[in-house]
């Protein structure tokens, strides 16, 4: 299978380990990604906040150098597949600002005809590459870890790809695929804070440390996130140097790292020495065995 990748800013920079992991774990699905050639910023989140023509422009522009392509679209970030998402819908259906769009589109020589399907990596994994394929990859069940499902906002609201809104499930069905229990707790689509966490710290950190709470409540072992900027933030509240944290310090993975974990590939492949966290890989297997003490007490 071959299909186009837009991998924003993020898995560029504070978020390497997110693209290592991804392109690790589609090689061994066999999955081939072409990564979108000359693709700019989507404009999500400060651009969109002060100028939306020129967010949508910003886009439309990668769409429509997809379009040449004539190929499904996948991201790994929330916050891009919701501004081309956000950018596609005003094409399709005509609302405001498309024909301003049009027009800056046609002053690089480019048009926009909105063909293009734009699907996020947890879509991607559950309904294009299939549960059943993901299941018969994995070399290293994740049997005795208790994994929590965290969402994030933006992944579900306004739109959920192929998932519901308020109580989305494509996560669980992926941690349930590696062979992992489900940690159900409160708040798995509250908000991180965000960007909040880089301009009101004390804040942001409260935000994320609020989540994590619920994540310690419901004894997870590992958190999962499909979003770049979720695991960043939970990151920084646990490891925060003037609030320190010791009572919960979970390893937190995005979504590619944790399916690589269950495919056997090998800590380097997952990016997991660029974590906020000093010893993730020693956490997760702590995490395994505390948790096989715990099933052996209780047999």
């Amino acid at each position: 299978m071959k299909y186009l990748y837009y991998p924003g800013c993020s898995s560029k920079g504070t978020s390497r380990a997110y693209e290592e992991s991804l392109l690790s774990v589609c090689r061994k699905l066999g999955i081939e990604l072409e990564e979108l050639e000359d693709w700019t910023c989507c404009g999500a989140t400060s651009v969109v906040a002060v100028n939306k023509v020129l967010a949508f422009a910003l886009s439309a522009r990668n769409l429509a150098l997809a379009e040449q392509k004539g190929k499904e679209m996948v991201t790994p970030c929330p916050s891009c597949w919701l501004m081309l998402t956000k950018a596609n819908n005003a094409f399709r259906e005509g609302t405001e600002p498309a024909d301003k769009v049009r027009e800056a589109l046609a002053a690089g020589g480019l048009t926009y005809n909105g063909t293009v399907n734009v699907r996020h990596l947890m879509d991607f994994l559950v309904n294009v590459v299939g549960l059943e394929k993901v299941r018969k990859a994995v070399t290293n069940p994740l049997k005795g870890y208790r994994i929590a499902p965290y969402y994030g906002c933006q992944i579900v609201r306004p739109y959920a790809q192929n998932d519901d809104t308020y109580n989305p499930q494509n996560l669980e069905k992926i941690i349930e695929a590696l062979g992992a229990e489900v940690a159900q707790f409160e708040g798995k689509t509250t908000c991180c804070s965000g960007a909040l966490m880089a301009t009101m710290k004390d804040d942001g950190v409260e935000m994320s440390r609020n989540i994590l709470n619920s994540i310690k409540r419901a004894s997870a072992n590992i958190v999962v996130t499909p979003c770049p900027l979720c695991q960043l933030n939970l990151e920084l509240a646990e490891f925060d140097e003037k609030q320190p944290w010791k009572e919960t310090e979970l390893p937190v993975l995005n979504l590619s790292q944790l399916v690589g974990l269950g495919l056997g590939l090998a800590p380097k492949e997952l990016g997991l020495s660029r974590s906020i966290l000093p010893g993730v890989e020693k956490k997760i297997k702590t995490a395994k065995k505390y948790s096989a003490s715990l099933e052996a007490a209780e047999v």
